[in-house]
């Protein structure tokens, strides 16, 4: 069975990314916000202590490698939430996904979850740690969902735009395609959400008839 989870995730190497500036640690060693939650917490306390050995940015590529990973592929994102597999057996899989290892603060927040029994928490963990680290970074993760594919053209222009609004920020786009919002673009940025699609027009437009009709 381990066999076959390390073939699975061996497909899926973590893709390279646009070269970021390498934060090594920050004032006072704390994250810029808390989160009251079981991933908010191990996401903290993994940031206070990767500061405090001058390694944010490798740590960094540690989360960003578990994170693609359990994105690309279903068979590791299974296996971390089955509660099945005994700790040295969940040691034994995460141990053997990379020659190189990982990071020494990594390697002690994963030993720290096998042992708590909260491994299910390293994907959303890496995602918290992630965010920290792009808002010290000032890079801002953004969903753009458009109904059709965007030409290359229309990303630029996406791009220019965000760039005049936030003229101090770097910007990470992601593109997906929604068919069901007819027309315009959805944005999403970590908890706000602004919709500029026609799918939205047509219900508010709808909303004012049923008024109009009463």
């Amino acid at each position: 069975m381990f066999k076959i989870i390390q073939r699975a995730c061996f497909r899926y190497s973590a893709a390279p990314t646009k070269a970021e500036a390498e934060i090594k640690s920050v004032p006072g060693h704390k994250p810029p916000s808390f989160e009251d939650t079981v991933q908010g917490k191990y996401a903290g306390v993994l940031f206070s202590i990767a500061s405090q050995r001058e390694a944010l940015h490798l740590v960094l590529q540690d989360m960003k490698y578990f994170k693609e990973l359990a994105d690309k592929s279903p068979v590791f994102a299974g296996f971390l939430v089955n509660s099945a597999y005994k700790r040295n057996q969940q040691r034994n899989v995460i141990q053997a996904l990379t020659k190189e290892g990982f990071h020494e603060v990594t390697q002690n927040l994963l030993n720290s979850m096998i042992d708590s029994q909260r491994i299910s928490y390293l994907t959303k963990t890496a995602d918290k740690y992630i965010e920290y680290y792009r808002i010290f970074n000032k890079e801002e993760n953004i969903t753009i969902i458009s109904a059709e594919n965007l030409s290359e053209e229309q990303r630029t222009q996406v791009v220019q735009a965000l760039k005049e609004s936030s003229p101090n920020m770097q910007f990470s786009v992601q593109y997906k395609v929604d068919p069901s919002i007819l027309g315009g673009l959805q944005m999403y940025s970590g908890n706000k959400f602004l919709d500029c699609s026609l799918s939205s027009r047509v219900t508010k437009l709808r909303s004012e008839l049923q008024k109009l009709s009463i």
